[in-house]
């Protein structure tokens, strides 16, 4: 397997990828977080957010909180529950955040809140550990 590197390609999180989303993520005290408006362009059924948009976002925090742990880690499961329909226009929080580990699998709990507090989404994790960060 090639090297695990993060360079600003990433379409999610990436500044150098012209169509990514360049989303912001931030440390925080127990994994990653970072903001996301809910733009009509990923629209599902006609005023919401696509669901899979939710699940791609959870992917990203499971990559940021593996890292902000030191650990380089790739997707192994990814479980999303939607508890509430995101109406586009919407802003969320996404959190990730590590709650174990064991036999280099980690687990992570996923959110995404509406700014109100209330949970639009919640999932957990499994990233297979494949190295440790030298500084994260």
């Amino acid at each position: 397997m090639e090297e695990l590197r993060k360079d600003g390609t990433c379409f999610v999180c990436g500044s150098e990828n012209p169509r990514g989303l360049k989303i912001r993520v931030r440390r925080w005290e127990k994994g990653a977080t970072f903001e996301f408006e809910a733009d009509g362009v990923f629209r599902g059924w006609n005023k919401y957010l696509h669901g899979g948009v939710i699940s791609l976002l959870f992917d990203e925090l499971l990559g940021w909180t593996s890292r902000y742990f030191g650990y380089k880690a790739l997707t192994a499961r990814l479980e999303v529950r939607y508890r509430r329909p995101v109406p586009v226009g919407s802003r969320l929080t996404f959190r990730g955040e590590l709650e174990g580990e064991r036999k280099g699998v980690l687990f992570i709990r996923t959110l995404a809140l509406f700014e109100d507090g209330t949970v639009a989404a919640e999932g957990k994790g499994t990233m297979m550990v494949v190295g440790r960060e030298d500084s994260p």
